[in-house]
């Protein structure tokens, strides 16, 4: 063989080494198929992007798919899904006692304990006389808060997830989610619906400890509402920690 021709041979194999390299070292942490177990809570709720109900709290254990759809040595881009089994959620509740003391005979009424929009406990007297009668009234309303937690379940199957620099261990990760939350009772109000619609969307890193496990740390705001398929419809926001373990190939 000649000589110009090893040298040759000898530099086509240095450059497709090269390229596989570099596809390896793209690929590395980018898996093609991707399955997650995750933790997620929210201790409170207001006002971010469309909701209305501040102080409702939210958590729920669920898992992920993600499959590959494009990657580079700069980002990878895949389909992702999520079903929440176990969901959450807390609104305020409020419970109204009107005691009245006079004209004589007293008398208590205790209105039913319902989900708030927002409660504030404290008592109010009101004291006076009827000019159109002349008689005395005399009144006190109570107002006492609770919580109530409510089962839910999830899914969203309309999602998309962006990795930056897959060749390392330490990637910043978005990802963004669409679908559901089916609830045992209405939320966030009794007169709001059981079936809302929700999406979520954030940013946070994610460590690779092998090429096939990995630990992720996400900061995700959350919407969810009914779009006034019920009678009334605040909605709720609220900004979830999720933490979750993935392993896949």
């Amino acid at each position: 063989m000649k000589p110009a021709a090893v040298a040759s041979l000898a530099i086509l194999f240095v450059l497709v080494s090269a390229a596989k390299a570099q596809i390896g070292e793209a690929n590395g942490f980018a898996r093609k198929n991707t399955y997650s177990a995750f933790l997620e809570y929210s201790n409170d709720s207001s006002h971010i992007i469309l909701g209305s109900s501040p102080d409702r709290k939210f958590s729920g254990v669920g898992i992920q798919y993600e499959r590959r759809l494009l990657s580079n040595h700069v980002f990878v881009w895949r389909y992702a899904a999520e079903f929440r089994p176990l969901v959450l959620e807390s609104d305020p509740t409020a419970t109204v006692t009107i005691s009245i003391i006079a004209p004589p005979p007293a008398i208590t009424l205790t209105e039913p304990t319902a989900a708030a929009l927002q409660c504030i406990a404290g008592q109010r007297t009101f004291s006076g006389t009827d000019p159109s009668t002349g008689r005395h009234y005399s009144e006190t309303i109570l107002t006492t808060c609770g919580r109530r937690w409510t089962y839910a379940q999830g899914l969203s199957p309309a999602g998309t997830r962006i990795d930056l620099l897959p060749h390392r261990r330490l990637q910043p990760t978005a990802s963004f989610l669409a679908g559901y939350l089916l609830s045992a009772k209405k939320i966030p109000l009794d007169s709001a619906g059981s079936f809302n619609f929700t999406f979520e969307f954030g940013a946070g890193l994610e460590y690779y400890a092998s090429q096939t496990r990995s630990i992720r740390l996400e900061y995700q705001i959350q919407h969810f509402s009914n779009a006034y398929t019920a009678v009334s419809n605040p909605g709720v926001d609220n900004g979830l920690l999720k933490l979750t373990y993935s392993f896949g190939r």
